[in-house]
């Protein structure tokens, strides 16, 4: 069997009420070289029998027998998947009818030796991100620059290659692509798309990142705080001095939220350590100063705070 050009990977859980919208888009393009492959991570809802009842030849439906997380189900779906390049997309987001056609356009003028793009995505709110786009292709400084000066999201499309290099983690729960992201460019260069390839929705009860449902947050955020820690502190100690010359802010946001995850294994004294050295970067950050305080009163306190913080921004225009 012929490798076709792209694989479209979906990554998925507990989305019953939503993931046939991402998959519909991935399906519908004007493209038609493509897989879909979706990787459902041991959904306790109806995700994987509304996928299974989704007839089409494009598309492979692979399923965790539990859930093992973000990082775990891309690796699962990268090593299930035939594709020359790999487009990511979340389950509660959409690709439009055109994406894969014109990513096919601006591959077949890439550079030679770019192996990563990233495209731009319009969220359900009407923003568009990232607001910066660097021109031509950036290496690890650049990346490192760009990062500092927009850290808002955008697409992903990588030559399968790019994986032999940098592989999800397998064995890590939580976000761990800030890490991934880092080790990659430091050994590709990166080209960054114009145009507007991806929609972000905003409706998924269980998002990672904007969730504020306390009793699906809080066994979260307390179950992955080791990896979590090792992501902070890995990424401090392999990327810390170049981020502290080329991207201090980003470099500070890593210090605190290695404070954080400290505090929330209960060790005051690493917790103390990361804050007071965010501090030392900017004395006026009020989420440092707010998570030592917490840290003060221990782990619950500290996931109090951080169900509140995101109750607030959900409430945020």
């Amino acid at each position: 069997m012929s490798r076709p050009f792209f694989t479209v990977l979906v990554t998925t859980y507990d989305r019953a009420q939503i993931v046939r919208r991402c998959v519909d888009s991935c399906l519908g393009q004007t493209f038609s070289d493509y897989e879909v492959v979706v990787v459902d991570d041991g959904s306790t809802d109806d995700t994987f029998s509304i996928l299974e009842r989704i007839d089409d030849p494009r598309l492979r439906v692979v399923a965790h027998e539990s859930n093992r997380g973000i990082d775990p189900s891309r690796h699962t779906g990268v090593a299930n998947s035939r594709g020359e390049w790999i487009v990511h997309i979340d389950s509660d987001d959409e690709l439009f009818p055109y994406t894969l056609e014109r990513l096919r356009e601006f591959i077949d003028a890439l550079p030679d030796g770019v192996r990563v793009l990233r495209t731009r995505l319009l969220w359900d709110d009407g923003r568009i991100t990232p607001a910066f786009v660097p021109t031509g292709p950036i290496d690890y400084e650049g990346r490192l620059r760009a990062w500092e000066a927009d850290r808002s999201d955008a697409g992903n499309c990588w030559h399968r290659s790019v994986f032999d290099l940098n592989p999800y983690f397998r064995d890590r729960r939580g976000a761990m692509e800030a890490l991934r992201e880092l080790n990659m460019s430091r050994v590709e260069t990166t080209m960054y798309v114009p145009d507007v390839l991806a929609k972000v929705h905003t409706d998924a009860p269980n998002s990672w990142a904007r969730g504020a449902d306390a009793s699906e947050v809080i066994p979260r955020l307390l179950r992955e705080a080791p990896d979590m820690l090792w992501m902070m502190e890995t990424t401090i100690d392999e990327h810390g001095a170049a981020l502290a010359q080329h991207a201090p802010r980003t470099y500070r946001l890593f210090l605190r939220g290695a404070s954080t995850q400290a505090f929330l294994l209960g060790d005051r004294r690493k917790g103390f350590r990361y804050g007071l050295a965010a501090l030392r970067l900017g004395r006026l950050d009020a989420l440092a100063w707010g998570t030592l305080a917490l840290g003060l009163l221990g782990p619950w306190a500290v996931v109090r705070g951080t169900v509140a913080h995101r109750r607030l921004n959900r409430l945020r225009p």
